[in-house]
């Protein structure tokens, strides 16, 4: 198994321009949803969740211009990783005392998430390429016609039977079994694009 790429280094350099949007929406169809999900798992609710993917969006908008690949350092989701724990604990530490009376105990939860960075690390990662699938799936979705797309997502995301998916978009197996192969060399085209360091 090939070790886990970083963020492309260009997306990092481009992001150091503030008014770059496209740069910033990028990175932010890919590390926002990640970043939340992550925040969940480790404990918050919904709306801290949101506020920690906030401060960490925050973080990485003011430490970026400081940041530069460097092994001694790590790679830059080994610094998320540090980041987004950070801004989780925080959020912890900053509810109400009265919400913990409540069954939220903001102690038993910091101790729950006293998750190694390694672990943390690993989840971020999976996380990362989840969001890249996603990201490069909202780019190529309108690049296929309806049934394509949903004989694609249907079989090969949910798990449907080609033959029912046959039945219910009234297409041949072989018709739908084409389209599948079609969006999937598109998709892996469009992830390595996310996925690939490139040189700065």
């Amino acid at each position: 198994m090939p070790p886990p790429q970083d963020t492309r280094e260009s997306l990092l350099v481009a992001l150091r321009d503030p008014d770059n949007v496209n740069a910033w929406n990028e990175f932010s169809d890919i590390y926002r949803p990640m970043i939340g999900r992550i925040a969940r798992r480790m404990g918050l609710s919904a709306s801290d969740s949101e506020d920690a993917t906030q401060q960490v969006m925050l973080n990485v908008s003011q430490a970026i211009n400081s940041w530069s690949k460097d092994e001694t350092k790590g790679s830059f989701r080994a610094w998320l990783t540090v980041v987004v724990k950070n801004a989780v604990s925080n959020a912890i530490t900053r509810r109400p005392r009265d919400r913990a009376n409540g069954g939220e105990n903001s102690q038993a939860v910091l101790q729950g998430m006293a998750i190694d960075n390694d672990e943390l690390e690993r989840q971020i990662e999976d996380e990362y390429r989840r969001s890249v699938f996603r990201a490069a799936a909202l780019r190529v979705r309108s690049e296929f016609a309806t049934t394509s797309w949903q004989a694609f997502w249907s079989t090969c995301v949910d798990g449907v039977p080609v033959g029912d998916m046959s039945k219910e978009l009234n297409m041949s197996c072989g018709a739908i079994y084409a389209a599948r192969s079609r969006v999937m060399q598109r998709l892996q085209q469009v992830t390595q694009e996310l996925l690939t360091l490139e040189e700065a």
